[in-house]
């Protein structure tokens, strides 16, 4: 029996050694007490990108089938951005501000195209006063044309104007865009001007219906017609 207790120690060390080395690869996981990145990639096997948690420079751009929207850009937002099995970019929670303006948002994607619901708060300083808004968004998004296509298109077109021209051709293509493309439908929360309530908007992005509290305590509840026409209740 003696003669055999290095033979028989040395198949123990074999298959302690196995044992050890396929429980480090079936439970291949690390605890780090802290790391630290520029940016954190989520993948799956095949290499699609689910989620990205970014700073500023280094964030991650919109796009569908995996094919950045406007390669070459920056998006210059920290957050988080997710996206589905197929590559499509669909929504994202971002944070950021400066001394003199503060912003934040959850939002959530039309299929193959921009935000049609998000949760966002804006704050920004102005003449020495916090102006605010925050709430509840919902839009109505055509489902053939992408906003960032067409806005590409305004820069194009627009990139020998003067900073005036540039102006007074971006509200045209804004009035376009809020009638049109990326229509208000629904605002519930706190406006600049301070009244918190309900605000629906019709398919034109017309404001129709506001139920709403002034910042004095009033009630308010106003109903306008297809022409703009205000009914007071």
């Amino acid at each position: 029996m003696k003669r055999h207790l290095p033979t028989i120690n040395f198949i123990f060390l074999i298959v302690l050694t196995c044992f050890f080395f396929y429980d480090s690869h079936v439970n291949d996981i690390k605890t780090f007490k802290e790391i630290q990145a520029e940016r954190l990639s989520i993948i799956g096997p095949d290499k699609n990108l689910y989620i990205s948690i970014s700073n500023p420079e280094r964030q991650a751009l919109a796009t569908t089938h995996g094919i950045p929207h406007n390669p070459g850009s920056k998006r210059d937002l920290p957050g988080i951005l997710f996206f589905n099995r197929v590559g499509d970019e669909v929504g994202g929670i971002y944070y950021d501000g400066t001394d003199e303006e503060n912003f934040a948002g959850i939002t959530f994607d039309q299929q193959k195209n921009d935000q049609i619901m998000a949760i966002m708060k804006n704050e920004y300083l102005e003449e020495g006063e916090w102006k605010r808004w925050y709430g509840m968004f919902f839009r109505e998004r055509s489902d053939s044309i992408r906003v960032e296509k067409l806005y590409d298109q305004f820069l194009e077109r627009t990139k020998s104007m003067t900073k005036k021209e540039k102006d007074t051709e971006y509200l045209k293509f804004k009035k376009h865009l809020d009638s049109e493309i990326n229509v208000y439908r629904m605002f519930l929360g706190h406006e600049e001007n301070k009244n918190t309530g309900l605000f629906i908007y019709d398919s034109k992005g017309k404001e129709r219906i506001k139920i709403y509290l002034d910042e004095s305590d009033n009630t308010r509840f106003e109903i306008f017609d297809k022409k703009g026409i205000k009914t007071t209740y």
